[in-house]
Parts: structure tokens; C-alpha cells; sequence
């Protein structure tokens, strides 16, 4: 899954990095197996500082994840609506489609970003490697000619996910890595998490959200509050350059998202969840 300019999104210090850069655990992240599914979340203005001119927000997000035997297939559509104290009132759209070959030698992905109509960022390309975990170059073709190095250990948004998920399951509390996922050309980004229990599991609010997992058939599973903060990897500034707060289930569903932009958070909750039959491989 990136926000109004980049991606979906959420909560965390810059601080984090300083403990997050000494962790270098291996997980078997073999031994997770993700759903396909296709999931509508509703986004709505979470709180807003004093002085950010924002009075209000909506929109949704529609996410949608594939398993296609050999590769993962992702794509993510937003539109935001931000209304703010003024009157004045800004509509983003935001789609990100990927392919990513289960080796880990493969990557395509394509963004299109749109404010109040007019496009402001297409990116296209794809990366090519020879083994898993080999440095390599992100090719683009939007812009053109436009190439990113990628270091090596460089992962792509899928196996980190289960990379992630896989640390929450064996106890690991705080994870890192170097992730590749071509939605921004602030890529790559050191991923700094950390993994808490599921706190919110009695709240309203996430009770809400398990019924409607429920009515698409998935039953309660183990979840995990993971807490991230996205640092572009040839940046030198200590903070980071977005935060994103996710209560992942052991299938990779997100049950809650949580934006934070700074001066505003944005939440964004599922609205309907369907289950996508995976194919006979």
C-alpha cells in the first residue's frame, strides 16, 4: 500500500530509527500465508493541530491484493477530499498498481497522482535482479531515463509485509529494513516498525471493523499493532518523511489504518471486505 501525495499511512517518533537501524533478524517469511482479498476502506478526519487550516476529510481507499501463483499483485486507489477552514477545498486521487515476482528478482509498478483534476506525478518502471537479494537499478520509464539504485537486502512491498508480520508472530518488537516500492522517487526507504500487541481489540472501533471481516468470511486472527516510520534512504534529516500506523491481522488484512500528515491524522476503516479465491497453481 501511500496518502494524498504518496501512501496509505500513520504514527511515530524519529527516534525510532536510532533503535530500529540495530535489529537484523531473519524470518522465515515463508511460513506466512497472505489472503487475497479486495478491501473499501472510509477515511475521515481522525484530529487536526491548531492552526492547520484543516476543518474536515473524506474519502476511500480501495486496495486490492492477487496472488497470481509465480508473483503478488497489488493495486491502491484513493480519493480524498480535504475541506478546509476557509472554505477552500483541495480533491486528491491517488492510484499505485505493482507486480512482484515471489523470487524477489522481479518488480513493476506505476503510480498516477491527480489534484483537483490535474495529474501533478505519473511514475513508471520495473527492477530486475539476479538473485533475491541482490543489489540492483529501478528503471524508469516515467520519468525517462530515470534510475534509482538499490542497495543491497533491498525488499519489495510484499515480502515485507511478511517479513513483518513474521517478526510480530516470533516476538521481534521493533524491525527494519530497506523497502523498494517505486510510489515516490524519495525510494527507497528504510522502514523502521515497531510491533506491539493488539490493544485496540475491545475497542468500538475495531469491533466494527471485525464484523465487517466477518461478514466476508474471515475469522478473528492474531493482530498486530505495527507502528512505522518511512525514511528516505539517502536522506540525511532525522525525521521522517511519513508515518504510517497499521493493526495487521496474520493474513496481511489491515483491519485499521491510521495516517498521521503532521498537522492532521486521517483514520481509515474497512467498509467492505471481499475474499478473492486464490487460483490452482
Amino acid at each position: 500500500m501511500s496518502h494524498p501525495a504518496r501512501r496509505p499511512f500513520a504514527v511515530l517518533a524519529a527516534a525510532l530509527a536510532l533503535i530500529a537501524m540495530t535489529v537484523g533478524f531473519a524470518i522465515p517469511a515463508a511460513a506466512i500465508d497472505l489472503a487475497p482479498h479486495r478491501a473499501l476502506y472510509k477515511m475521515s478526519l481522525a484530529s487536526a493541530a491548531h492552526g492547520s487550516g484543516v476543518a474536515g476529510a473524506k474519502g476511500s481507499m480501495l486496495y486490492s491484493f492477487n496472488d497470481d501463483c509465480d508473483a503478488w499483485a497489488s493495486e491502491t486507489n484513493v480519493k480524498l477530499k480535504l475541506i478546509y477552514t476557509e472554505g477552500a477545498v483541495v480533491e486528491t486521487t491517488w492510484s499505485f498498481a505493482s507486480w512482484e515476482a515471489k523470487d524477489g528478482k522481479s518488480y513493476r509498478f506505476r503510480i498516477r497522482h491527480s489534484r483537483d483534476g490535474m495529474v501533478v506525478e505519473n511514475l513508471k518502471g520495473t527492477v530486475k535482479r539476479t538473485t533475491a537479494a541482490g543489489a540492483a537499478k529501478a528503471m524508469f520509464t516515467e520519468p525517462k531515463d530515470k534510475v534509482i539504485e538499490l542497495p543491497e537486502g533491498t525488499l519489495f512491498p510484499t515480502r515485507h509485509l511478511m517479513d513483518l508480520i513474521a517478526a510480530g508472530e516470533g516476538g521481534v518488537p521493533v524491525f527494519s529494513r530497506t523497502v523498494f516500492d517505486g510510489a515516490s522517487l524519495d525510494n527507497p526507504y528504510e522502514i523502521n516498525a515497531v510491533i506491539t500487541r493488539d490493544k485496540a481489540a475491545e475497542t468500538p472501533r475495531a469491533q466494527a471493523a471485525q464484523k465487517k471481516l466477518a461478514a466476508a468470511g474471515l475469522d478473528e486472527l492474531p493482530t498486530k499493532h505495527v507502528r512505522m516510520a518511512f525514511f528516505s534512504f539517502n536522506s540525511k534529516k532525522p525525521e521522517p518523511e511519513f508515518e504510517l500506523g497499521v493493526d495487521y491481522r496474520a493474513d496481511g488484512v489491515a483491519r485499521a489504518i491510521r495516517q498521521d500528515f503532521g498537522d492532521f491524522v486521517i483514520d481509515l476503516l474497512p467498509a467492505s471486505v471481499e475474499i478473492i479465491e486464490p487460483p490452482k497453481c
